[in-house]
């Protein structure tokens, strides 16, 4: 008998402040990535999906964003600043 399945794991991104669609105010949206692994006897084999989903920190309303998109402006919020460039 082979027991296989699949397993998610979650890793949170970080946060990004935006206009929610859904209480139109301005507020934190909690940026998660979502990967969906091909499970063999009960151990991860190999990723086959990966998804991300912004929740809003005030009403908890969900939607998914492009994973390009999220690694691009998480990247871009978490760039440094070096003092004297502008």
């Amino acid at each position: 008998m082979i027991i296989w399945g699949t397993r998610r794991r979650n890793a949170a991104l970080g946060q990004m402040q935006y206009v929610c669609p859904g209480c139109h105010q301005p507020t934190y949206h909690g940026i998660v990535r979502s990967k969906y692994w091909f499970t063999l006897f009960f151990i991860p084999i190999f990723p086959f999906s990966t998804s991300t989903t912004a929740r809003c920190q005030k009403c908890g309303f969900q939607e998914k964003v492009n994973n390009k998109q999220a690694d691009a402006v998480l990247a871009q919020a978490q760039a440094p600043v070096i003092p004297g460039q502008q």
